[in-house]
């Protein structure tokens, strides 16, 4: 989905910026301008607290909340000229 949009963005003239949330992703069919996994990743989480993947995925997520700040100030970087899409684990 967010691919199909970043290309219906593109043909009309529009900028959307896909936000990746998934810290578990791999493979990416779209242009991902900002991405969690700069963060955190799921391997990460999993081999510095010795998580499974969920548990993995948990703690990603409340690193994300402890450094939203950060992750904001990225998103302010080009939040007057576009549409974001936010894409989310699952």
């Amino acid at each position: 989905m967010c691919h199909a949009l970043q290309e219906i963005g593109e043909c009309n003239k529009r900028t959307f910026k896909i936000i990746n949330l998934d810290p578990a992703a791999e493979v990416f069919k779209y242009r991902c301008d900002l991405d969690i996994r700069d963060m955190i990743s799921v391997d990460d989480a999993q081999e510095l607290m010795d998580y499974g993947p969920n548990g993995g995925l948990v703690y990603c997520m409340e690193y994300l909340i402890e450094n939203i700040d950060e992750f904001m100030a990225d998103i302010n970087d080009f939040a007057d000229e576009s549409f974001f899409i936010f894409d989310c684990p699952g």
